[in-house]
C-alpha cells in the first residue's frame, strides 16, 4: 500500500519490527511506555502523527497482540478511535473494552494499561490538559472539578466522526502542511465535541448555565449597580460579592433581564442621562455636562447610544423633552 493513502500517510513517524524502537518512538509522540509482546517475532508496528494546534493526531498499527503500560505520569487527554481490531482499556477511572467503530477516552493519572488484539488499528487524539481545561471554562457556567471523563464513549457519540473528519482535512492538504488557523480549528473542533458529548466529572456544572445562582446573582448586582450607578463597573468585584463566578453573574444576566451585565449598565446611565435632560433647565446646563455626569466621557458615542435608546437626540430632549420624545415615539 503507498503510505500516502493510509491516515495521516505524510506523516510516518516509526515503522518497525522492533519492540525497543516502537517503544522509543511513540513515547516522542505520547509518553513513556512499556510494551510488552507475546510473540516478538510476529511484532510489527507503524505510526504516523500530526500537530493541530497544541494537540496531536496519530494513526497507529500494530500486527499482534500487545499490551501497552505507562510508566510516567501523563498529563494530557486521550481520544482513541478504533477502526479494526479491540481494545482494553484500564486507567484510574475504570476499565471498558472498545471494539471497532467505538472510542474510548483515558484522563490525565498515573494509571494506564491498553491491551491491543492483533491487527489493532487506532485513531488517537492526545490533548494537554491545559488546552482542555481552557476550553471547559469558556463553556460552562461555573468552575468545575477536576476532569476526568467516562472510559467509554456511548453508542451515538460523535467524537469518532470528528476525528475521522480531522484526520481526512489533514490528508486533503497535499503538501501535508496545513495553515495555523486550520490546525488550531480542528484542535477546537476535537475538545469542544469531547466536552460536550462525553460524560465527565464537570457536566453538571457546565450545562447548569448558572441557574437559579445566576438568576439570584443578577438581581443582586443589579441593586448594587442601582445604588451605586456612577461607581465604576467591577465586574469581578461585583460577581466576588454575589458570590459566583463571573460567567454565572453574566448567565444570570441573561436569564434575568435579557442583555449583558455590562449592557444593563450602560442603559441605566442613559436611562438617568434622560431623567436628566428632561428635567433640566436648558439655559442652566449642557448636553455635555450632563453626559459626564452620568459617566460618559465620549459624547459622540454618548448621543448615538442615547438615541438608540430613547429614540431622540439628547439635545432634542434637553431643548423640547416633551414634543421631542411625544414626536419621535408616536409620531
Amino acid at each position: 500500500m503507498n503510505p500516502t493513502s493510509m491516515p495521516l500517510g505524510r506523516h510516518t513517524r516509526f515503522r518497525t519490527t522492533d519492540v525497543g524502537h516502537a517503544e522509543a518512538a511513540a513515547a516522542l509522540v505520547m509518553s513513556p511506555h512499556r510494551l510488552r509482546v507475546a510473540r516478538p517475532r510476529e511484532f510489527g508496528a507503524r505510526g504516523h502523527a500530526v500537530d493541530i494546534g497544541c494537540s496531536k493526531l496519530a494513526y497507529v498499527v500494530y500486527d499482534t497482540d500487545v499490551d501497552l503500560t505507562a510508566v510516567a505520569p501523563m498529563d494530557y487527554f486521550t481520544i482513541l478511535l478504533i477502526l479494526r481490531g479491540s481494545m482494553h482499556v484500564l486507567t484510574e477511572a475504570g476499565e471498558a473494552r472498545i471494539d471497532a467503530g467505538r472510542a474510548g477516552v483515558v484522563s490525565p493519572g498515573d494509571l494506564l494499561r491498553l491491551r491491543f488484539a492483533p491487527g489493532t488499528v487506532q485513531i488517537a487524539a492526545k490533548l494537554p490538559r491545559e488546552v482542555v481545561e481552557r476550553a471547559y471554562a469558556r463553556i460552562s457556567a461555573e468552575p468545575g472539578p477536576r476532569l476526568v471523563f467516562d472510559v467509554s464513549a456511548p453508542h451515538d457519540s460523535p467524537c469518532p466522526h470528528v476525528l475521522q473528519l480531522a484526520v481526512d482535512t489533514v490528508d486533503r492538504c497535499e503538501s501535508g502542511v496545513l495553515p495555523p488557523g486550520v490546525t488550531g480549528e480542528l484542535e477546537r473542533m476535537v475538545v469542544t465535541t469531547l466536552l460536550l458529548s462525553q460524560p465527565h466529572s464537570g457536566t453538571r456544572h457546565m450545562l447548569r448555565g448558572g441557574g437559579t445562582r445566576g438568576y439570584r446573582a443578577a438581581g443582586l448586582a443589579a441593586a448594587a449597580i442601582e445604588a451605586n450607578l456612577m461607581a465604576p463597573l467591577d465586574v469581578a468585584d461585583l460577581a466576588r460579592t454575589a458570590g459566583v463566578s463571573l460567567r454565572t453573574l453574566q448567565d444570570g444576566f441573561r436569564s434575568r433581564y435579557g442583555e449583558p451585565l455590562t449592557t444593563y449598565h450602560r442603559n441605566l446611565r442613559l436611562d438617568h442621562a434622560h431623567r436628566l435632560l428632561s428635567e433640566a433647565d436648558a439655559g442652566g446646563v449642557t448636553v455635555a455636562e450632563i453626559a459626564i455626569a452620568c459617566g460618559f466621557l465620549h459624547l459622540g458615542r454618548f448621543a448615538r447610544e442615547y438615541r438608540l435608546r430613547q429614540g431622540v437626540t439628547p439635545s432634542a430632549t434637553l431643548h423640547s423633552p416633551r414634543d421631542a420624545d411625544n414626536a419621535a415615539r408616536f409620531g
